[in-house]
């Protein structure tokens, strides 16, 4: 790799050498001298000079003072700030004067007071008393953007950078600047509510208090919150965030960059779905069934006697539903239970992933350095790992092809090829290893449908190797225990069906209602945000859970280690010890203590990807019909299903089909079409896509009935 041309500039007297190309703002950075902004944000694309607060000094050029953020370092540029610049100075004074006249003077009540950058930058470089003796401007207030974000529009500073992000990065285009001048103001179109999977970043992008979340709003203050560095639970990218708490609950989720990850950015699931955490059917008790009074609460004394009876009486004859979403400890432990103490057959109803990924292992930000991006599969990425949509928008932008069907000649002609497998099949990403491996791409990436699903395949396959006694589990007949694992599992069809087989049933859930009348036995679950551990995301990248709150039952790992005893099992109640022991055999080795907040992503493997064992599936149906594909809605879920103001992001009663499919049946976006197939038929908008291939349905899961995979349209 050849070593960038770099140019050598002084700012405030201070020499330094940076890259050519570098925008004035960094190369400030880079001599440690801070250039005020607040419009400004490099990760919102060309930068547009918007509030003036960065105006400097630059010679050659001309003498009144330049925008510092529009204006990129060249060599022999000298630049002088308000630091050691009068001129500039006073600009930035001048600014910031314009800039409060009509802005209120509500820190002590607004949410952005006391972490607000106009707050701060007021106080560094204004002028520390006003001459504007009129009234303020005011508006009513506050204006409902959506159920989850609320505008002040007397504080706004017309900064653009909410505008920038729906329009540049989102790509959503429903936060728009109306009117002109001084009339200028932040709307949505038709006043309608701005519905898009990330929305709440423009809550975290303003620089004072106009855009507030309403989950946060008027809820804490920032001297009396802590936050926690941890990862999100809710889809395999793993994105790191904070975890704001104030007196022993989550009151908010904010980014917290890993710019190999998520850039900074975060799907309104990762960041308001913590209200789950305090929902009215929480369990907090065991709850066993007993006949003709249903269940009844009991003591966890007596809760682990009835799990060890269960166990015992159900011997070989044990299947178990993982949803996903344990952390690596957690799953580790229980197939190390069921294992060397039970001999059981235990089957795991949970996607496995192929370790041949790991010959293709880039971090999630190559794909926005990729000149081809190939996404196959036919689900939709956003709703499986939203932040990797926004990875292919970025990649788009700059001027990368992205295909959504497989193109073998443009794969093999690109330098740097990235596919994307999102959608059934594809054998845990085996499909999607072998592909590249053939057509010689430089990544690969497999989106499994849950959080932790890599990590908790991981684990189980680890306890396969701590000499069981019955090394090969299969599903026995009949199922004498079924054990599920938190709520995904539990609200899944498939697994309620298998409950209908099993003799008894066995549920970890953190809800009453999800698995009343089929369980025999529920034990509370808790949340990502209440425990330790580690989570391993779709890339491969092994990161680090911390507890932000205390859960209000004990955590499973907890009464795993005393279940174990009962079968003279030994399993450490403490992640840290548990996640050693798996380490040494799934993960490298690496020490749990070294697993810190931006967590490395480990080498990819020289090992050859296996071979092929599935084709990427044809568009149309074998019989000339179109295929349906069903997908699982982001915003869906026992978490999602307990937030009010997640409602309103719910997917819609619409079936997706390609533009080609529409017109050639005379369909028009927002028709009525009917569904059909094996005598069943469901009834939908319909909704065009440029995306999706010819011969392909798209529909969420709740919608798509007792449809069968080839159907046909009656319009």
């Amino acid at each position: 790799m050849s070593t960038p041309e770099t140019v050598t500039l002084t700012i405030d007297g201070v020499s330094v050498e940076v890259p050519r190309g570098t925008g004035l703002v960094e190369a400030a950075l880079a001599a440690g001298i801070e250039i005020p902004v607040f419009c400004y944000e490099p990760r919102l694309g060309a930068p547009v000079g918007a509030c003036r607060m960065c105006l400097c000094q630059v010679e050659p050029g001309p003498p009144k003072p330049q925008a510092a953020c529009t204006l990129t370092a060249q060599d022999g540029m000298v630049v002088r700030t308000a630091l050691t610049s009068p001129v500039a100075a006073e600009a930035q004074n001048a600014t910031l004067e314009f800039i409060l006249v009509n802005h209120p003077l509500d820190c002590p009540v607004c949410d952005k007071g006391g972490e607000c950058p106009l707050q701060d930058l007021t106080f560094r470089y204004g002028p520390g008393n006003t001459r504007m003796t009129f009234p303020k401007r005011t508006f009513e207030k506050p204006i409902p953007v959506s159920p989850l974000i609320a505008l002040d529009r007397e504080r706004c500073i017309l900064c653009y950078r909410c505008t920038r992000f729906s329009e540049v990065v989102a790509e959503d285009g429903q936060l728009v600047a109306v009117n002109r001048g001084a009339g200028s103001m932040i709307a949505t179109f038709d006043d309608e509510p701005y519905r898009a999977p990330f929305s709440g970043n423009v809550v975290e992008l303003c620089p004072v208090g106009a855009l507030t979340s309403t989950t946060y709003r008027f809820e804490a203050r920032p001297w009396e919150i802590q936050d926690v560095p941890t990862v999100c639970g809710m889809c395999p990218v793993g994105c790191n965030v904070n975890a704001t708490t104030r007196e022993g609950k989550v009151k908010r989720i904010l980014s917290r960059n890993h710019p190999e990850v998520d850039d900074g950015w975060l799907c309104d699931k990762g960041r308001f779905a913590y209200g789950h955490l305090h929902a009215q059917d929480r369990l907090r008790d065991p709850l066993l069934r007993v006949r003709r009074r249903g269940f009844e609460e009991v003591s966890w004394e007596r809760a682990l006697d009835e799990a060890e009876r269960l166990l015992r009486e159900a011997a070989g004859r044990i299947v178990t539903a993982l949803s996903g979403s344990e952390t690596v400890e957690q799953a580790y432990a229980l197939a190390k239970l069921l294992r060397q103490g039970l001999d059981a057959h235990a089957a795991v109803f949970c996607e496995e992933i192929s370790d041949a990924l790991d010959a293709f292992r880039v971090p999630l930000s190559a794909i926005r350095d990729a000149d081809l991006v190939a996404v196959l599969g036919d689900a939709p990425v956003v709703e499986r790992a939203p932040i990797v949509d926004l990875w292919i928008k970025d990649a788009r932008r700059r001027g990368a092809r992205v295909l959504h069907e497989l193109d073998e000649g443009a794969v093999q002609s690109a330098d740097r090829a990235i596919l994307v497998w999102c959608g059934p099949g594809g054998h845990g990403g085996a499909t999607v290893a072998a592909l590249a491996q053939r057509l010689g791409a430089a990544g690969a990436f497999y989106l499994p449908e849950t959080a932790n699903g890599r990590g908790v395949c991981d684990a189980w396959a680890a306890a396969a190797d701590v000499e069981p006694t019955n090394p090969e589990p299969t599903n026995p007949e009949p199922i004498g225990l079924l054990i599920v694992s938190g709520d995904e599992a539990a609200a899944n069809p498939d697994v309620r069906a298998l409950a209908e087989q099993a003799e008894r049933v066995l549920v970890v859930s953190m809800f009453h209602g999800v698995a009343a009348g089929w369980a025999d036995l529920v034990l509370p679950g808790t949340s990502y945000l209440e425990r330790d551990g580690t989570y391993v995301n779709l890339e491969g990248r092994v990161q680090r859970l911390r507890r932000a709150v205390i859960p209000p039952a004990p955590d499973e790992l907890a009464w795993l280690s005393k279940l174990a005893e009962r079968f003279g099992v030994e399993i450490q109640p403490y992640p840290s010890a548990v996640f050693e022991e798996v380490s040494g055999i799934a993960f490298g080795g690496i020490p749990f203590g070294e697993i810190g907040e931006r967590t490395p992503l480990p080498a990819a493997t020289t090992e050859p990807a296996a071979a092929a064992v599935e084709a990427p599936p044809p568009a149309a149906a074998a019989d000339g019909g179109l295929r349906l594909v069903r997908y699982r809605a982001l915003f869906s879920g026992p978490a999602v299903e307990r937030i009010p103001e997640l409602q309103f992001q719910r997917p819609r009663p619409e079936i997706e089909l390609a533009e080609a499919d529409a017109r050639s049946r005379s369909i028009r976006g927002g028709d009525e079409i009917t569904i059909r197939s094996n005598g069943t038929s469901v009834r939908l908008r319909a909704r065009l896509s440029r995306e999706l291939r010819a011969g392909v349905l798209r529909v969420p899961e709740e919608y798509a009935g007792d449809l069968q995979p080839t159907v046909e349209i009656q319009t």
